[in-house]
């Protein structure tokens, strides 16, 4: 079931050099994401991500073509509410998202927006925060954690809206590593136990492997597409356009070019060891 449509898909914004003039930044693009599905938006800056996920909830809307969401299209304002109901919309500095000088408010606040009952928000709150594995921070301040705890209390806040649909804008761009990886194994883990489709936009090679489609995109425009092998497999064509691939694919490429008979493209450290110890098994 395709939950998100995009068909030829045309937005700009003004040049800055030139009032007169608009910069192109999406040109004709269509692209569909499935109920579901884990996506991952890839591109150098200026490509078009951060543009293409605020349309996807109508923060943006099309010059022309058309964006929908399980059939409601984005450009009408009469279906904006009940559009950004499906689809929530998470930004890369968790501190633009925080409105609440404790945990539990600021959670609720999207649900009290919604004008829930007082009995229900209770409810979503409890379960958002257990979702992302703070619930026993529920009552303290969110300028006093970490990144990647104000990063996991923000998608809470989205989480209890009950959306269908997280859009996540380099969520992890200003977190240490443990933060990523909190980030991101919460991410998984709302798209394999809640089934809640994911669309994330990263410069994060090894987080765009856990994904179950890769989009890459140049030029406001669709360059290539599919699993992540089947993406992270051209290497020299992912290069020409500034992007890299994950370090084990890397190493296995350089091998492979080096006259190694290395097997596959592996994704992750296990996958490339398991590759190069088969190589080494051959030579025997």
């Amino acid at each position: 079931m395709q939950f998100i449509d995009v068909k030829d898909l045309v937005f700009g914004y003004e040049d800055d050099e030139d009032s007169e003039k608009r910069k192109i930044v999406l040109n004709k693009l269509s692209l569909s994401v499935k109920k579901g599905e884990f996506v991952a938006l890839l591109g150098h800056n200026g490509s078009g991500k951060s543009t293409l996920a605020k349309m996807f909830n109508g923060i943006l809307q099309p010059e022309s073509g058309s964006v929908t969401v399980c059939g409601l299209d984005t450009s009408d304002d009469d279906k904006l509410l009940d559009i950004r109901k499906k689809v929530g919309l998470v930004l890369q500095n968790p501190d633009n998202q925080l409105v609440a000088s404790i945990v539990e408010e600021d959670v609720a606040f999207g649900p009290e927006n919604l004008g829930l009952d007082p009995k229900e928000i209770r409810k979503r709150v409890d379960d958002a925060l257990k979702a992302v594995d703070m619930y026993e921070y529920r009552g303290h301040a969110p300028h006093k954690l970490s990144g990647g705890q104000k990063q996991r209390v923000a998608i809470a806040g989205i989480i209890a809206m009950e959306p269908e649909c997280i859009v996540l804008d380099e969520p992890t761009a200003m977190l240490d590593p443990q933060g990523r990886r909190e980030v991101m194994d919460t991410i998984v883990k709302l798209n394999r136990e809640k089934k809640i489709t994911i669309i994330l936009i990263t410069h994060y090679m090894d987080e765009a492997a856990l994904a179950d489609r890769l989009v890459v995109l140049d030029g406001g425009k669709i360059l290539t597409e599919g699993t992540p092998k089947e993406v992270f497999s051209q290497v020299e064509l992912l290069k020409r356009h500034s992007l890299d691939v994950p370090q084990s694919t890397e190493l296995a490429h350089k091998l492979k070019s080096s006259g190694f008979d290395i097997e596959g493209t592996p994704l992750d450290v296990p996958e490339c060891v398991e590759a190069i110890v088969s190589v080494l098994d051959k030579k025997k």
